[in-house]
């Protein structure tokens, strides 16, 4: 049987902004807080995301907010 991997892709700090629409120090309070994915450090001062978590992330505040909605 063959195995099927996802490929995972790093984010940049500038990516995840652009992706989240969140400012670059809400994003680092977030992270700091357990409020959002960890980053992966990269070596050298250089840390990215993973664009699985941060979509993952994003779809949870999605159906947070459509649970919120549907109860009303």
């Amino acid at each position: 049987m063959q195995e099927t991997q996802t490929k995972e892709r790093f984010l940049r700090i500038d990516a995840v902004i652009e992706l989240t629409g969140l400012a670059r120090s809400t994003i680092y309070d977030k992270t700091r807080l357990n409020q959002f994915p960890q980053p992966v450090d990269l070596g050298g001062n250089k840390k990215a995301w993973l664009e699985s978590e941060v979509n993952k992330w994003m779809q949870e505040r999605i159906e947070q907010r459509n649970q919120k909605t549907a109860g009303k």
